[in-house]
Formats: structure tokens, C-alpha cells, sequence
């Protein structure tokens, strides 16, 4: 019985191997570090990549796809519903989402449909909608209204979008795309991640990790109010008297 489990298992590792082989892939970001300063505007970074053979030295074969997905640090959000009760809009009806990302792009060489058999795409939750959905906890409301308003809302914010011709080839297998990161990205580590899909399968994945962090003064006051909200407290009850005093100086005069 075991000869005949193993030979079974090699019969299909054999069938698996010829029939989707995995690929080399290099994949690399422009700036591991984004810094926020005062007049922090907005960044643009490259996620560039070239697909190599495979373990056994097979040079690529074939035309590929390219899928890359950027995820920000993940958070928790509330959506409400308001509604007039007694002449006062009041919260009514909520939706908490948890381990929602903070940030999420999705970039391909064609429309996701086009390149990965649907199942792929759902089991790794690729769409917008998916990631919102997967994130729901709990609501009082009707599920669709409040993830549909989610998604308006990050789509607003530019935190959430998708480009379905946003990579692109330079070479048969030298790919690249660039990220606009908005003026209110959020703080963090960043993962994006690469996907070299053919025939509707995924052969070939790297991912690579980035930063976007505040930077001087701005640093230094997000730290303290992290890290020391006393003293931060306490720093702007003097700011805000000493800015009082100044005040009522200069209009005295």
C-alpha cells in the first residue's frame, strides 16, 4: 500500500510539473523608503520586475501576464448610517470593518478577468469589492448598502483603485508599473506584491516590503504624541496660552 501511494504521489507531482512550471522571478521597488515632510504632496514609486527560467534552467516560454497588489498597513473602520429622528440626524445603522487595508492598489497587464481563471481571483480576494467584503465584522444595516459606500468612500480618498493596464512590458519578460501614492497615504509598512500569471495560473510570486514614514519636525510631534501624550498635552496647553498672550498683546497695541 505504501509503494502504490508513492508511486501515485509521483505520478501526479509528474503531471502537476509538466503541466504549470514555476518560474524564476526578480522583482524590486524604486524607493524602499517614502518620507513625509510639511509640504508632502504625494510620491510616485516603480515596482519593476524581470521573470527568469525556472529551477530546472528553462529559459521563459511563451507570452506572460503581470499582476502587481499594494497593500498599506491594515486598520479598522466604521461606516454609519444617519437618519433623521425627531427633526436631528442621529447614527443609526453601522458596519465595522477590521483588518481592512489601509491602502489598496491592484495593477495588471490586462483586466484580471482576461488573465486568471476566476477562481484564483476569488480565493485571493484580488477585487476591491473582495477586500472590503472579507473585512466585514459585524453590521445593524443592510451588508451591501454599507461595503458599496466603503468602496465610494476609499475610492474618493484615491486609497483604493484599481488599473487594469497600469504594467507594463519592456521586454518579454522585463515588466514595470508606477504607484501614485496620494497626499493622505497612510503611515507604515507597505507590501507589494507581484504575480506572473500564464495560462490562467499564477507560476511565479515575489513580494517586497516598503516604508512611508513621517519625517523631521512632523516625526517628531506624531512620536511625542505616541509615545508621550503627556507631555505632548502639555506642550499644547503652552502653546495654545502662549499663542493667546501674543495675541492680546498685538491687538492692545
Amino acid at each position: 500500500m505504501t509503494v502504490t501511494r508513492f508511486l501515485l504521489a509521483l505520478l501526479i507531482f509528474l503531471v502537476i510539473g509538466t503541466g504549470s512550471r514555476a518560474q524564476g522571478l526578480i522583482f524590486a521597488t524604486s524607493d524602499p523608503t517614502i518620507s513625509i515632510h510639511s509640504n508632502f504632496a504625494g510620491e510616485t514609486i516603480t515596482l519593476f520586475g524581470n521573470i527568469e527560467p525556472s529551477l530546472d534552467g528553462t529559459p521563459p516560454q511563451g507570452s506572460f501576464d503581470v499582476v502587481f497588489i499594494i497593500r498599506g498597513p491594515v486598520e479598522e473602520r466604521v461606516v454609519r448610517r444617519k437618519s433623521r429622528q425627531f427633526g436631528i440626524m442621529l447614527n443609526a445603522d453601522y458596519a465595522l470593518f477590521s483588518g481592512l487595508p489601509s491602502f489598496y492598489r491592484v495593477l495588471s497587464s490586462r483586466p484580471l478577468e482576461a488573465i486568471l481563471d476566476p477562481e484564483i481571483i476569488a480565493q485571493r480576494n484580488l477585487t476591491v469589492e473582495a477586500q472590503i467584503a472579507s473585512a466585514l465584522q459585524e453590521t445593524t444595516g443592510n451588508v451591501a448598502l454599507f461595503e458599496n459606500e466603503l468602496v465610494r468612500l476609499m475610492g474618493n480618498a484615491n486609497l483604493f483603485r484599481t488599473d487594469e493596464r497600469g504594467v507594463s512590458f519592456l521586454s518579454p519578460t522585463f515588466f514595470s508599473t508606477r504607484v501614485v501614492l496620494p497626499a493622505n497615504v497612510p503611515n507604515g509598512i507597505f507590501l507589494a506584491q507581484a504575480l506572473v500569471v500564464q495560462n490562467g495560473e499564477v507560476v511565479a510570486e515575489r513580494a517586497q516590503r516598503f516604508f512611508v514614514q513621517k519625517s523631521g519636525f512632523e516625526r517628531f510631534v506624531g512620536d511625542t504624541a505616541t509615545n508621550q501624550p503627556l507631555l505632548y498635552g502639555l506642550a499644547t496647553v503652552l502653546l495654545a496660552l502662549i499663542t493667546g498672550w501674543l495675541g492680546g498683546v498685538l491687538f492692545r497695541r
